[in-house]
C-alpha cells in the first residue's frame, strides 16, 4: 500500500510538471502574466493581477480607486493630489476592497488617498460568490496553502482548453486592444476614448430595462459593516478616504431602489460622508452618458471629479441629487428627496 501511494504521488508530480506549463502559457485569465496581460477575449482576474501589480510597483502610484467595473471609465489622471491607479474589477464590492487594502498595507504599500465608488452592486452582491469564479477569485491571504489552492484553480486543462475556443473566436471577430497592457500598467482603467452608441434601446426598437442580476439580494447590515471596516482601516493608517456613489442609469437606479438601495444609502451615511451621484437627474436620464444600462462614460466621470474634488457646483443637478453631499446629519432630507423623485 505504501509503495502504491508513493507511485501515485510520483505520478501526480510528473503529471503536474507536464500540465502546469501548458496552463501557464495559455493563461486565459492572465494570472501568470500579471505585469503584461493580454486582451484575449477572456475576462482577466483583475482583482488578483492588479493587487499583485501594485505590490511589485509601489513607487509608481500613491493613491487608489476602488469599485466595480463601473469605475473603469473614470479618468484617474484628472484626480488631484495624487498619482491614482484604478483597482476596478468586475463586481468589486467593499468587502473585497478591504481584503485588497489589507494585503497592500501588509506588503508595504499604504496609499495616501483612497476613492471608493459604491452603488447597488456594493449592497446586493455577496462576495462569497466570487470564490469560485475564475475571473473574480480574490488575492490569497491564508499562507502557502491558500496560494496552492489559488493556482490549482487555474491549472485545470479542461477549463483552459474551453477558454481556447473563446480566445479563437475573439481573434477572428474582433480586434484586440493594442493598448490593453500599457493602460493596465499606467492607469488600470478601461478605454477612455470608447464612444457611446447607446440610445436606450436594444437595437431593435425595444426599450432596455434596468440592469439587475437574478442573484442580487440586499445585504444589510453586512454591506454597511464592510464599509465601516474600510473606513476604520483608512483611519487607522492615516489614509484619506473619499466615497462617492455611481451615477446609475435611471432605469437601473429605479430597479435598485425597488430592491432596497435607498436603505443602503441611508445606513451608509451613518458610517461615512459621501457625494451622491445616484438619482433621477439630467445626467442619468441621458442615454449618451452610458455604454449600456450599467456603465457610465468618461464624460460623466469627469463631471463627478469636478464636483467631488474641484468644488464645481450645479444647482439644478444638486437639486436632482447629483453631487449631493450626504452625511449623518442630512441623510433624512436626502432620502426624502430621492423618494419624492421616484413618486
Amino acid at each position: 500500500m505504501k509503495k502504491f501511494i508513493i507511485k501515485l504521488l510520483a505520478f501526480a508530480l510528473v503529471l503536474t510538471a507536464i500540465l502546469a506549463p501548458v496552463n501557464m502559457i495559455i493563461d486565459p485569465y492572465n494570472i501568470f502574466h500579471y505585469d503584461d496581460p493580454v486582451d484575449n477575449g477572456v475576462e482577466p482576474n483583475k482583482n488578483f493581477i492588479k493587487t499583485k501589480y501594485i505590490l511589485h510597483n509601489q513607487d509608481k502610484f500613491d493613491s487608489l480607486v476602488f469599485g466595480s467595473s463601473r469605475a473603469g471609465f473614470l479618468d484617474v489622471s484628472t484626480i488631484p493630489d495624487g498619482r491614482y491607479y484604478d483597482m476596478c474589477y468586475s463586481e468589486g464590492v467593499p468587502a473585497e476592497h478591504v481584503n485588497t487594502l489589507k494585503v497592500l498595507i501588509k506588503g508595504g504599500f499604504v496609499p495616501k488617498n483612497v476613492l471608493v465608488l459604491v452603488d447597488d452592486i456594493s449592497c446586493f452582491v455577496d462576495p462569497a460568490m466570487h470564490e469560485n469564479m475564475l475571473y473574480r477569485v480574490p488575492y490569497p491571504t491564508g499562507g502557502p496553502i491558500s496560494w496552492v489552492q489559488f493556482y490549482a484553480k487555474y491549472c485545470d486543462l479542461i477549463t483552459t482548453f474551453d477558454s481556447l475556443s473563446v480566445m479563437k473566436e475573439y481573434r477572428e471577430t474582433k480586434t484586440p486592444d493594442p493598448d490593453f497592457a500599457a493602460r493596465f500598467r499606467e492607469t488600470g482603467t478601461e478605454r477612455l476614448d470608447k464612444p457611446s452608441t447607446f440610445d436606450g434601446t436594444d437595437g431593435q426598437g425595444h426599450e432596455m430595462p434596468g440592469y439587475a442580476a437574478d442573484y442580487y439580494s440586499l445585504r444589510l447590515p453586512e454591506a454597511v459593516d464592510d464599509m465601516r471596516e474600510l473606513a476604520d482601516l483608512c483611519n487607522e493608517h492615516g489614509i484619506s478616504l473619499k466615497v462617492v456613489t455611481n451615477p446609475l442609469y435611471h432605469k437601473t437606479y429605479e430597479v435598485a431602489c425597488e430592491n432596497g438601495y435607498l436603505e443602503y444609502l441611508y445606513e451608509l451615511a451613518g458610517v461615512c460622508d459621501f457625494v451622491n451621484f445616484s438619482s433621477i437627474s439630467n445626467v442619468t436620464t441621458t442615454c449618451s452618458n452610458y455604454y449600456e444600462t450599467s456603465h457610465f462614460t468618461p464624460y460623466v466621470g469627469w463631471a463627478m471629479i469636478e464636483i467631488a474634488y474641484n468644488g464645481y457646483e450645479d444647482e439644478v443637478l444638486r437639486e436632482q441629487g447629483f453631487g449631493y453631499q450626504v452625511n449623518a446629519g442630512n441623510r433624512d432630507e436626502f432620502i426624502r428627496l430621492l423618494k419624492d423623485q421616484l413618486k
